[in-house]
């Protein structure tokens, strides 16, 4: 299989897929197929609007990956998805802009 296109210690993603290493805890994989991402944006995050929010959701809306960082970062890619529950998922990549440029080309 190809090696990914943008890789940090969170998310992996590949022509096809994105990887999340730290779905709900720091061990849970899950692979998201591409062809189910309807549109991708950024969004600024608030203390009230996902920065303190280390992992999981608090409706069956919005699902952020586990990431122990989030209260540090400004700005979260947000991918909306065909899905039933947790349509959106708040992803905050390492390298911002670049996961956000490879997701642009991809989606």
């Amino acid at each position: 299989s190809k090696p990914p296109l943008y890789n940090d210690k969170h998310i992996q993603i590949f022509e096809d897929r994105i990887r999340f290493k730290s779905w709900v805890l720091p061990w849970g994989k899950k692979d998201v197929k591409l062809s189910h991402i309807r549109k991708i944006s950024e969004k600024n995050m608030g203390l009230f609007t996902g920065r303190l929010r280390i992992s999981g959701s608090n409706n069956f809306r919005d699902w952020f990956h586990f990431d122990a960082e989030r209260p540090t970062k400004k700005k979260a890619i947000v991918l909306e998805t065909d899905f039933k529950i947790y349509k959106r998922l708040w992803i905050t990549p390492e390298k911002h802009s670049t996961a956000f440029s490879v997701l642009k080309k991809l989606i």
